[in-house]
């Protein structure tokens, strides 16, 4: 039965309410996230190394990529001024974050800090792999098993870049996925990073923001007693410390102590 407006005998009057503003979810930071249309994990694995209460994480996607191949995250560098731009307008943002480490490697992380500061002049921003250097200079550790899900034309890119960058790769195993890297099982990230891990490497990276492993980190480095650096976790850490936060948020690792 269809309800029937209800009458009034005079013209109805919204009385004016008065009201107080606050920073609503990000009384203590508000972080921008450029994630990957088809990232399905890098959300929900972010916010878990984050601290729960006064910082917020909002985010924009860019658009499909489609393959995984170098020339593909490179053609991402033309979305993200676009991106950047639309991500909550007018706000002001502690930190923003490029979310693929891949495509981090291969635009540069210049490229994309350019990009983002065309039309959001002065935010602080990271990406993943920036992150992540960042983060095992920090433990002290140069060399590195190196643990990624993607196919091998992006695996030369990555172990090029790295070493660029002054890692010492000691060993390195990927599971070779084009477009299943989200559902890749947090136990096999697991079972890869203890075989890797009881090498001569002084740390483990976990390369992609699209790998679940927020619940297997701390277990891990217990059982290689290295550390474990991981682009989502990495990229927490290094959002919280440019948004000024020192908090040490527990059960993720050595990293997220520091």
């Amino acid at each position: 039965m269809a309800l029937q407006p209800v009458s009034t005998d005079k013209q109805t009057e919204w009385q004016t309410l008065q009201c107080d503003f606050d920073d609503a979810l990000a009384g203590r930071a508000a972080i921008g996230l450029l994630a990957l249309a088809i990232d399905g994990v890098i959300e929900s694995e972010l916010r878990r190394f984050l601290p729960r209460d006064g910082v917020a994480v909002f985010t924009t996607r860019l658009p499909r990529l489609s393959d995984t191949s170098p020339s593909s995250l490179k053609l991402m560098e033309q979305s993200i001024a676009e991106c950047a731009e639309r991500l909550l307008p007018g706000r002001k943002l502690n930190a923003l974050a490029f979310g693929c480490t891949s495509a981090a490697m291969v635009i540069g992380p210049a490229a994309v800090t350019a990009k983002i500061h065309a039309v959001r002049e002065g935010v602080a921003v990271t990406d993943p792999v920036s992150a992540s250097l960042k983060a095992l200079a920090s433990l002290g550790t140069r060399r590195v098993a190196v643990l990624t899900p993607y196919v091998d034309s992006v695996n030369v890119e990555v172990a090029t870049y790295l070493t660029r960058n002054g890692l010492s790769i000691a060993e390195c195993a990927s599971f070779k996925q084009a477009s299943e890297i989200n559902r890749i099982t947090e136990g096999d990230v697991y079972r890869a990073g203890v075989h890797l891990g009881r090498g001569d490497a002084e740390a483990v990276f976990i390369s992609c923001t699209g790998l679940r492993c927020s619940s297997v980190i701390d277990q891990l480095e217990r059982e290689i007693n290295k550390p474990v650096v991981a682009s989502n976790q990495a990229l927490a850490w290094d959002l919280l410390r440019l948004a000024g936060i020192k908090d040490q948020v527990r059960g993720f690792g050595r990293l997220l102590t520091t």
